[in-house]
C-alpha cells in the first residue's frame, strides 16, 4: 500500500512504493494493537494508494467473498481490503481534518469490482465523498470546502449518461418525491410479505425505478382525485399559487396582514394607541373591528391632533360583501378600500385628508419575561445553557435586523434558533397564523413545537445573568421553520409489545414517527397509537447529509427495475395484482405485489412498467458490455467525482474538465513539462509515482516535480533518505495539516520552474545564517571512538535558488564543537526553497561507513528571525520517541538574520 501527501492547488509529496508497500500495510494491520505507532506513521499523509485484487471466491461461483490488498504476483501476505478501510475510515481524521484521497490501484475483475464498491460505500459511510460540492461548480473545491471527506480516485465508466441506468441526482435526492418530475403516479395497494396484509400507498412511476411512499394513505388523501392520479405530472397545467396558500388566509381576508389593521379594539383603546403616536401628524391612521355594527369595521384617523372614527359600510351584491366609505366608491375587499384612499382623499363631513401613515402595532411581548431585548446569538445560548432542561426558550431580534425575531430552544440538549415568518403584522409558524409573539408563545405552551418539546421554561434574561463567565455554553445552530414539519422516522429491529397503558406495541420492520428522545425511552407514533418503547428495539432512519441546510429524510421504498419481470398473477384477497420479481431468482428472490382500483388502471400500469422494464434491461445490457470493454464496474465509478484518472493530454491541457487528473511516473517529467504540464497544473491535479525500476525502495528527488507544480508525488515513506526529509521538511508548513497552498506565480501560464529568476511576482530575500556551536554530538554507532562533526547548510528549491554551504570540520570534538560561521543566501522565490541542515562526521570515508549524525529541513517562509531550530538525529525530520527521552542529546543551533527583509 501506498501513501501520499496531497494539496489541491499545492504542491505535495507522501510515502509510496510498488515494491515494498506492503510494508505500509502491514502498519495498518498492527493499529489495532499499536495504536501510538501507527498514528507516528500516518502523522501527516492525505493519500493512500491500495493495490487491489480478486480475493477469495464464493464456491463455484462468480461472486467473490473478499477483496486483498498485496504485492500482486510475489510472496508478500495479503490483507483484507475491509480490514484497511476500517483503519482509515478510524484515523484519516487524527491529525487534520483535511481531504484524504484514497487512490485505487485496480487489478480486480468486474464482479470483484462490485464488491470492492460495495464495501468501500458500507465501511467509509458518509465520509465517502459520492457527489459534488456544488453542482454548478467550475473549479475544483478548496480542501476547507471538504473537510474529513474522503475522496476516491480512479478511472471513470466511459459511457454517456442515458446509456445507465440512471441514478437519483443529488438534486432529487433532497427534493420531495411527489413533486419530481416522473413518468405516472398514483395511489395502489401494497401486499406486506410479513404480515400478508394489504395497504394504500401512493406510487411514482420513474424512467428505471417506482417508488412508493412508506406512509399509508387512503385512496384519496395524497391526490387530488383520480383523474389526477393517472395522469402524467409532465403535462399537467400548472396553478397559479393563490396569496397565502396554506395559511388559512383567503384574499378576501388579505387585510388582516396590513400593518394598519388592529383586529378586535375597544373605541378608547384605539383613541390611546393613536394619540399614543400622534408625534407622526395628521393622516395616523388604524382599521378595527367594529363594535356596535358585528362584521363591519371602523376607521379611527388623527387630523388636527384630534381623533375622528368613521364607519366602514358593508353590502351584499349579488351574494358578495362589498366595502365603502362613500357611495361613490364600493370595493369588493376591505385591502382595496383602505389602498384607495391612501392614494386619493377621503372626504367626511369634518375634513378632508389622505390615509398616510398606519398606527404601529402594540408589542406586549416587551413586558414579557420571556423577551429579551438587548440578547444576540451568543447571550441566549449562554442564557439558556443555566437551565439543561428541553423546552427552555426565549424570543429577541435578530442581530442583523431589529425587524425579524428569533425563538432561541433549547432541543435534546442544543440549542436551536428559528427565524420566524413574519407577513405585515402577522406571524406563519407550522402553518398557523398568529397576530403577535403573545398567542405564539401561550399557543405552544400545551403543544408540541418540536420534536416533541413544548415552549414550557421561559428564560428570564434579568434573573439569569449572573455567572455567565463561567459557563460552558452549550453549542446552538439556526434551523429554518418548514423543519417543524418534519418527522423523525425509525424502523423496528423486532416485535415491542408494551406493558403498559402508555407504551407503544408495534410488530418487527415497522415505521414509526418518534416524536420525543430520551436516553433510552423514545415517544413514537405507530398508526394511531402513542407512547413509549424503548430505544434499542429501533433503528432510527436518518436523514442523507446535503451541503445545504433543511436536509430530509427519506420516506420512501424504491423498486428497481432493471432485472426484475412484470406480470398479472391472482391473489384470493385482491383483484388486478400486479408482481415484481427479480428475473433470476423467481423463487426465492424478493417480489412485491401491487393492486389497482379497476382493470383499466391495472393495464396501464402494467404497460407502461414493461416498457420501462425492457428499456432498462437493454440499457443495462449495453452498460454490462461497455463495462467489460473498460474493465471498470459501473458501481466503482459513479463513486468516483474529482478524481477521475485519465491519460495526460497535450492538446487538452487548457480545456481539460477540472475533475480529471493524470498520474505519470518519474521519469516523465521533463517531456510533459515540454507539452505544457504547468498549465495543466493550474486546473487540474497531477501525481507522480516511482519508477516499477526502484527495488531497493530507493527516492527519487520530489523537488523537480514540486517545482513543475506537481500536486502529488509519491516516495517510499520506509527510506529515510534526503527526499523523505524534503518531503517531511516541505509539509512542516501549515500547522503540519497535508496541504500546502502554491505561490500565485505557479497559477501562471508563463512560468518557467527552470529559470525563476524571472518570475516578476516574488518576493526575493537576502538570507543570513549564522551556524554558531552544538553539544553531545556522537556518532549513530558510539563505540567507534568520538566524531568529527561538520555542518552543511543548503537551500533546495527552484534551480535558480539552489546552493549549499559547508562548515569547516571539528577534529575529534563532538562534545561542544564551535563553528561560528555565517554563510548568506540570495533566493528569488522564498515561497518555494526549503533550508535544510546536515550534519556529518568527517572523519567517515568510503561507501561502506555511516557519516550521518543529525539533519533539519524547514520551509524558508515559515522561518523567523532569531529563532533556534534542533537537528533531529534520525533520518527523516520526525525524532523517535526513544530520542525524544535523552535529553542529554543536543544539536547544532542556528541563528537567523535579515539585513533586506523582515522575513526572517
Amino acid at each position: 500500500m501506498k501513501s501520499e501527501r496531497r494539496s489541491f492547488g499545492a504542491s505535495s509529496a507522501s510515502p509510496s512504493q510498488r515494491e515494498r508497500k506492503v510494508r505500509g500495510a502491514r502498519l495498518f494491520k498492527q493499529a489495532y494493537l499499536f495504536q501510538r505507532d501507527y498514528l507516528h506513521y500516518i502523522d501527516l499523509r492525505k493519500k493512500y494508494d491500495v493495490d487491489c485484487w480478486d480475493g477469495q471466491r464464493k464456491g463455484n461461483s462468480q461472486e467473490f467473498l473478499d477483496i486483498v490488498i498485496y504485492h500482486g504476483y510475489t510472496m508478500t501476505s495479503k490483507l483484507l481490503l475491509r480490514d484497511v478501510l476500517s483503519v482509515i475510515k478510524h484515523y484519516a481524521f487524527i491529525t487534520s481534518v483535511y481531504p484524504v484521497i484514497l487512490s485505487i490501484e485496480d487489478n480486480c475483475s468486474v464482479p470483484a469490482q462490485r464488491l470492492l464498491a460495495q464495501e468501500v460505500k458500507e465501511i467509509l459511510g458518509d465520509d465517502l465523498l459520492v457527489q459534488p460540492i456544488n453542482q454548478s461548480e467550475t473549479q475544483l473545491p478548496s480542501p476547507a470546502a471538504l473537510k474529513k471527506k474522503i475522496i476516491l480516485k480512479h478511472k471513470k465508466l466511459p459511457i454517456e449518461n442515458e446509456d445507465l441506468a440512471t441514478f437519483v441526482t443529488s438534486t432529487d435526492e433532497y427534493t420531495d418525491i411527489l413533486s419530481r418530475d416522473c413518468i405516472k403516479k398514483g395511489v395502489l395497494s401494497l401486499k406486506d410479505g410479513v404480515r400478508h396484509e394489504w395497504s394504500s400507498h401512493v406510487f411514482v412511476l420513474f424512467p428505471d425505478r417506482i417508488c412508493y411512499l412508506l406512509e399509508s394513505c387512503d385512496d384519496s388523501s395524497s391526490l387530488k382525485d383520480d383523474k389526477d392520479d393517472n395522469m402524467s405530472i409532465m403535462g399537467d397545467d400548472e396553478k397559479e399559487d393563490e396569496p397565502f396558500a396554506g395559511f388559512g388566509i383567503r384574499p378576501e381576508e388579505q387585510h388582516i396582514t396590513e400593518e394598519w389593521f388592529h383586529g378586535h379594539c375597544e373605541r378608547e383603546e384605539a383613541k390611546e394607541r393613536i394619540l399614543q403616536h400622534k408625534h407622526r401628524g395628521n393622516g395616523l391612521f388604524m382599521v378595527r373591528d367594529s363594535n356596535l355594527f358585528i362584521g363591519d369595521y371602523s376607521l379611527t384617523i388623527l387630523h388636527d391632533e384630534k381623533v375622528h372614527h368613521v364607519r366602514i359600510k358593508t353590502r351584499i351584491v349579488d351574494r358578495e360583501k362589498k366595502y365603502y366609505f362613500m357611495e361613490n366608491k364600493v370595493c369588493d375587499t376591505l385591502y382595496e378600500l383602505v389602498s384607495y384612499y391612501t392614494r386619493n382623499y377621503l372626504t367626511t363631513p369634518t375634513f378632508k385628508m389622505i390615509l398616510t401613515t398606519p398606527c404601529p402595532q402594540p408589542q406586549p411581548h416587551l413586558t414579557q419575561p420571556w423577551f429579551s431585548q438587548t440578547a444576540d446569538k451568543a447571550k441566549a445560548e449562554a442564557l439558556l445553557s443555566q437551565v439543561p432542561e428541553d423546552g427552555a426558550f426565549l424570543l429577541r431580534y435578530s442581530s442583523s435586523d431589529r425587524s425579524v425575531f428569533v425563538l432561541s430552544i433549547r432541543v435534546d440538549g442544543e440549542i436551536w434558533h428559528y427565524r420566524l415568518k413574519r407577513d405585515g403584522r402577522i406571524f406563519v409558524v407550522n402553518q398557523t397564523v398568529f397576530e403577535n409573539l403573545n398567542q405564539i408563545v401561550e399557543y405552544y405552551r400545551t403543544r408540541e413545537f418540536v420534536r416533541g418539546i413544548s415552549l414550557r421554561l421561559p428564560v428570564d434574561e434579568n434573573d439569569m445573568n449572573l455567572g455567565l463567565g463561567h459557563l460552558e455554553i452549550a453549542q446552538g445552530s439556526y434551523q429554518e421553520l418548514s423543519q417543524l414539519e418534519e418527522k423523525i422516522m425509525a424502523r423496528a429491529l423486532r416485535p415491542y409489545r408494551g406493558v403498559g397503558e402508555d407504551d407503544l406495541s408495534f410488530p418487527a420492520n415497522a415505521i414509526i414517527t418518534v416524536l420525543r428522545k430520551e436516553e433510552s425511552l423514545w415517544t413514537g407514533r405507530y398508526g394511531s397509537s402513542v407512547g413509549w418503547f424503548p430505544a434499542s428495539y429501533v433503528q432510527e432512519i436518518l436523514p442523507e447529509k446535503v451541503p445545504t441546510a433543511g436536509a430530509v429524510a427519506s420516506n420512501y421504498n424504491t423498486i428497481e427495475l432493471a432485472g426484475t419481470v412484470v406480470e398479472r398473477v391472482s391473489d384470493g384477497e385482491k383483484q388486478h395484482v400486479i408482481k415484481i420479481s427479480q428475473s433470476a431468482q423467481q423463487w426465492s428472490g424478493q417480489q412485491w405485489l401491487l393492486a389497482a382500483r379497476s382493470i383499466e388502471e391495472a393495464d396501464d400500469w402494467q404497460n407502461q412498467l414493461w416498457d420501462l422494464t425492457r428499456s432498462v434491461n437493454n440499457k443495462i445490457s449495453v452498460l454490462r458490455t461497455k463495462e467489460k470493454s473498460a474493465r471498470i464496474a459501473a458501481e466503482l465509478s459513479n463513486l468516483v467525482v474529482y478524481c477521475q484518472a485519465v491519460p495526460f493530454d497535450a492538446a487538452h491541457v487548457r480545456t481539460g474538465s477540472f475533475y480529471e487528473m493524470c498520474s505519470f511516473v518519474e521519469n516523465k517529467l521533463d517531456k510533459l513539462l515540454e507539452k505544457g504540464l504547468v498549465t495543466f497544473n493550474i486546473r487540474q491535479l497531477s501525481r507522480v509515482y516511482p519508477h516499477g525500476s526502484r527495488i531497493t525502495s530507493a527516492n527519487y528527488n520530489p523537488v523537480p516535480m514540486w517545482n513543475a507544480s506537481c500536486h502529488m508525488v509519491a516516495l517510499n515513506y520506509q527510506t529515510g533518505d534526503k527526499s523523505m526529509q524534503l518531503n517531511q521538511g516541505k509539509f512542516m508548513a501549515n500547522g503540519r495539516c497535508g496541504y500546502v497552498l502554491k505561490p500565485e506565480y505557479m497559477l501562471d501560464e508563463g512560468f518557467d520552474p527552470l529559470h525563476g529568476e524571472t518570475v516578476a511576482t516574488s518576493t526575493p530575500v537576502r538570507l543570513t545564517v549564522q551556524v554558531i556551536a552544538g553539544r553531545h554530538l556522537s556518532r549513530r554507532d558510539k563505540h567507534k571512538g568520538i566524531c568529527s562533526p561538520f555542518v552543511e547548510v543548503e537551500i533546495v528549491g527552484l534551480p535558480c535558488d539552489d546552493r549549499s554551504y559547508k562548515t569547516r570540520t571539528i577534529a575529534s570534538n563532538g562534545l561542544n564543537p564551535i563553528w561560528n560561521q555565517t554563510f548568506v543566501f540570495e533566493v528569488s522565490c522564498p515561497e518555494m526553497a526549503l533550508l535544510r541542515f546536515h550534519v556529518e562526521d568527517g572523519d567517515f570515508v568510503g561507501p561502506k561507513t555511516d557519516p550521518f549524525i543529525g539533519q533539519a529541513v524547514f520551509p524558508l517562509d515559515c522561518i523567523r528571525c532569531g529563532r533556534s531550530l534542533p537537528a533531529t538525529p534520525n533520518g527523516v525530520a520526525a525524532p523517535t520517541d526513544k530520542e525524544k527521552k535523552r535529553a542529554k542529546w543536543s544539536w547544532p543551533g542556528f541563528r537567523f538574520k535579515s539585513r533586506d527583509k523582515d522575513h526572517f
